[in-house]
């Protein structure tokens, strides 16, 4: 019988952390799905969430793929982290981002009536147009990043005589951003590292991570704010929190271990996402639970009625009157996050 080495029962662990974290992260996204069905309703909510949600997810969907399965991006990561040439991306990685793409997908399809028929306010659901703005800055860079990629490419493919030690000396290049040395090519023009004739498919990958990790970190501010208001989580399911933040410190976990296994920390730096990802979901979730448990417990939703009946009692005849369909500027307020999700016309 073979001995069982420390190895083996560290890659034991990670399997182990990696999946349990994966259970975790896919479970807290039924919370907010359920809860919206039983209440037919997704008052409460920040529907600018699930937009950003969306791309985020399937930014990260595409960046675990290619760092899974890309022969190409595995070699230009290979080259740049010499210490720790095999990405610390798993497969677990892999089928959370494709189910939470799944999800988010589904969870905001809720806010549309005419597919559910639940309740969404008095005004019709709108994402805030600055989080369009995001989305739309987002995929143009993307998308310049990966043309100048594809370009690159095509150059190095039509070069006239591209020998191995040339390729490989540009591409050692774009190291000297994690540190190694740079080695000069005469072939291209090395003004710095962010010379559009350096960039590489790794590079859009990074993209690709750091888009979601901006997401991320602005995704859940809007319905932070929004329990602000309504001085109140009435609606928002701090179950998914809880689930969340738990499944990001065993991320963390994971990613350790891996970056052990490998003998280097480049692991970590190579993986940025998945730091980012536990670190920045860990932090904000602290603040929903503070919200939900310390500030605003057992609160429900400001309504404003009262505010509304004492304003129109010291009006006069006319007044009163038209009290009952006018809001002061602070309820109309109130009434634009309380009843739609934080979103206004």
């Amino acid at each position: 019988m073979a001995a069982i080495s420390w190895r083996d029962v560290a890659q034991g662990i990670s399997w182990i952390v990696g999946w349990t974290y994966f259970v975790l992260w896919t479970l807290s996204f039924y919370p907010q799905f359920l809860q919206n069905r039983s209440r037919r309703s997704t008052l409460g909510v920040a529907t600018s969430y699930f937009p950003l949600n969306i791309l985020g997810f399937l930014c990260y969907t595409l960046y675990t793929s290619l760092l899974l399965y890309s022969p190409v991006v595995r070699s230009e990561y290979a080259i740049r982290y010499p210490n720790a040439p095999n990405p610390t991306v798993r497969l677990n990685d892999l089928a959370f981002a494709l189910h939470a793409l799944v999800l988010a997908t589904l969870t905001y399809s809720q806010f549309f009536p005419s597919i559910w028929g639940y309740e969404t306010g008095r005004k019709r659901e709108r994402t805030r147009p600055i989080v369009w703005g995001v989305i739309v800055g987002i995929i143009s860079t993307l998308l310049l990043i990966t043309s100048i990629a594809v370009g690159n490419e095509a150059e190095d493919t039509d070069s006239p005589t591209p020998t191995n030690s040339t390729i490989t000396t540009s591409r050692i290049t774009i190291t000297a951003a994690s540190g190694a040395v740079i080695t000069q090519d005469e072939g291209y023009n090395n003004n710095g590292f962010w010379s559009f004739d350096k960039i590489n498919y790794l590079d859009v990958t990074t993209a690709l991570s750091l888009s979601k990790l901006l997401v991320t970190l602005i995704k859940y501010l809007p319905q932070i704010y929004i329990n602000y208001i309504n001085k109140s989580t009435e609606g928002f399911s701090i179950w998914q929190i809880l689930a969340d933040f738990w499944g990001g410190a065993l991320s963390l976990v994971q990613l350790g271990i891996d970056a052990g296994l490998e003998g280097s920390w480049e692991g970590v730096s190579g993986n940025i996402v998945k730091t980012g990802l536990g670190l920045i979901s860990m932090a904000l979730n602290v603040v929903f639970i503070v919200q939900h448990y310390l500030i605003y417990p057992g609160r429900e939703q400001v309504r404003d009625t009262n505010e509304e009946e004492d304003s129109a009692g010291d009006m006069g005849d006319e007044e009163s009157v038209r009290g009952s369909t006018e809001r002061t500027p602070l309820v109309r307020e109130r009434e634009r996050y309380a009843d739609d999700g934080g979103v206004s016309e």
